[in-house]
């Protein structure tokens, strides 16, 4: 059964999905697969494909894996190719994590105009949240 994701468990996988081969096809069963075996994570795909941080870069690394036309060089040193793959892989990070930010940026803004339009205070804004009581 599948279970609830954990933003631990979303960033986990989305790790999975920046550090996925380009020369490995990229499809929603073998996410599934991979988050089971590599996190222990019985899930569905329904499950991931809503988690909009998962949807995101699974159809940016999916339009990177698709679009791969570049042959491996076998004449390479594994060491060298697994660098490669590593480079490879912080870029799709590195991209990834600079489009959320700019989302989230995006996000601060229209809360900012609404903060502002509602006559809604700094202090307001910036007291804390509640604390659980047990």
């Amino acid at each position: 059964m599948a279970k609830h994701l954990t933003d631990d468990d979303i960033e986990k996988i989305v790790d999975i999905l920046d550090n996925w081969s380009v020369e490995t096809k990229l499809t929603w069963d073998r996410l599934v697969d991979s988050v089971q075996h590599g996190l222990g994570i019985e899930t569905t795909r329904q499950t991931l494909s809503k988690q909009k941080r998962i949807k995101d870069t699974f159809k940016a690394v999916k339009a990177i894996v698709s679009g791969n036309t570049k042959p491996v060089d076998k004449t390479l040193p594994s060491s060298l190719k697994i660098a490669a793959q590593r480079i490879e892989a912080l870029e799709r990070k590195v991209e990834r994590l600079e489009r959320e930010n700019h989302e989230l940026l995006e996000q601060f803004h229209v809360w900012l105009y609404n903060a502002d339009r509602l006559k809604i205070t700094i202090e307001q804004l910036n007291s804390p949240l509640p604390r659980k009581t047990h």
